[in-house]
């Protein structure tokens, strides 16, 4: 069964449970990623929303979703169970896409978005730690890598499945909506079949009693890292303004709007997989360092744009730099932290990186509302530059 090569190493080195995992997040991408684009583009065209309140919006759904993600971390570690929340997360990110189709107004849209994004915040600090308990250290950045793949190539077939409903339904965001519900479903219920959890985790361990002394013991490595980490985020707001760019300033069809989604998440699946392998082999600061510096040329690239073309370019930039700093800080997160603490230890990244994400997103819709979307680019390449300068300072540390 095993097979030779490449992928006869995947089938042998990789465990079943995060197989599962990554076609579960897969599908529940499919789902995610035909809406997300859409969404923005919905409400600016059909609920006549400003660009800024668009970004206060992104703002607040995604600081709810990574707020939520310390809270599921937490509860993860003490119960000592990962799948149940996870399961969770994704049956409130299926019930939003119906809801989402049946909204005409912003505040509706805001419940609708901040339902999927509780959902998606549920689970994402227990599957990271799922991921992490399953892997074996010798595998680990693969195993990363391939789930992040796996997530990426749902995202990318969403953002494919987006622009055909568009096109077949003349640009019906509704349709699009409710038939974004289906894979989500799916993903509900692979998750329940196929994900295990280690045999016994739950039942010969008792309940790890959360303390906020937890924090301390995450370790020096991971505070570097997460200090690190949030200037670069304060430079990575939302990729929806990416389409707002090409739609507004560079004649881009609304129904073409997810072609931007497809970009970057075909180079992050192309990249994921390859570089957490590498980092088993060669170390992961230097190839994280080499992903902050991706992001810093595709913010000067889409935010010095003359044409469309260069729009594109520096989507598919955005999309490597995704594919190699997402799985490589997850694997790093998964190095520093002790085993009893991994679900915290998720969810405190991902609250960082709420903090810093709401107040780019914040920050990029009153550029752009103010200024262009072009100037928001160039801010975040300002961050994206200080990173870069703070990792190489302390890249010793870690």
């Amino acid at each position: 069964m095993g097979g030779s090569g490449f992928l006869g190493f995947m089938l042998r080195s990789i465990p079943r449970t995060v197989w599962a995992v990554g076609v579960s997040s897969l599908l529940i991408n499919i789902a995610t990623s035909a809406s997300f684009a859409g969404t923005a583009l919905y409400l600016k065209t059909v609920c006549g929303v400003s660009v800024g309140m668009i970004g206060c919006l992104e703002a607040i759904v995604e600081a709810i979703a990574y707020a939520i993600r310390v809270f599921s971390g937490v509860i993860s570690d003490h119960f000592k169970r990962r799948k149940p929340l996870m399961i969770i997360g994704f049956f409130m990110i299926a019930i939003s896409k119906p809801m989402l189709a049946m909204s005409k107004a912003y505040a509706a849209a805001l419940v609708a978005r901040g339902i999927d994004r509780i959902g998606n915040g549920m689970q994402a600090s227990p599957r990271d730690a799922l991921i992490s308990d399953a892997s074996p250290h010798e595998v680990k950045g693969a195993c990363f890598g391939l789930r992040q793949s796996l997530a990426v190539i749902g995202s990318t077939l969403g953002g494919l499945g987006g622009i055909i409903v568009m096109k077949m339904s003349n640009n019906s965001f509704v349709t699009l909506f409710m038939l974004s519900t289906i894979p989500a479903i799916m993903a509900v219920i692979t998750l329940a079949t196929f994900v295990k959890e280690e045999k016994g985790s739950c039942r010969k361990e008792s309940p790890h009693k959360t303390n906020i002394k937890d924090l301390k013991q995450l370790g020096r490595k991971f505070w570097i890292l997460m200090a690190v980490v949030s200037i670069l985020m304060l430079g990575r707001f939302s990729e929806v303004f990416i389409s707002l760019h090409a739609c507004s300033n560079f004649g881009l069809d609304i129904a073409f709007g997810t072609s931007i989604t497809v970009i970057y998440n075909l180079l992050s699946t192309a990249v994921s997989y390859p570089i957490g392998k590498l980092s088993d082999k060669i170390g992961r600061v230097y190839l994280l360092l080499m992903g902050f510096i991706t992001l810093l040329f595709a913010h000067m690239l889409i935010g010095c744009a003359i044409n469309l073309h260069m729009v594109l370019i520096g989507a598919a930039l955005w999309g490597c730099q995704r594919g190699i700093n997402d799985g490589l800080i997850a694997t790093m997160v998964s190095d520093y932290v002790p085993k009893n603490l991994r679900g915290t230890g998720f969810g405190v990244y991902y609250f960082v990186v709420s903090l810093a994400t709401a107040t780019a997103s914040v920050a990029a819709g009153a550029i752009s509302q103010l200024h262009g979307e072009m100037y928001a680019f160039i801010m975040g390449g300002c961050c994206c530059s200080v990173a870069v300068a703070i990792l190489c300072m302390f890249k010793k540390s870690l």
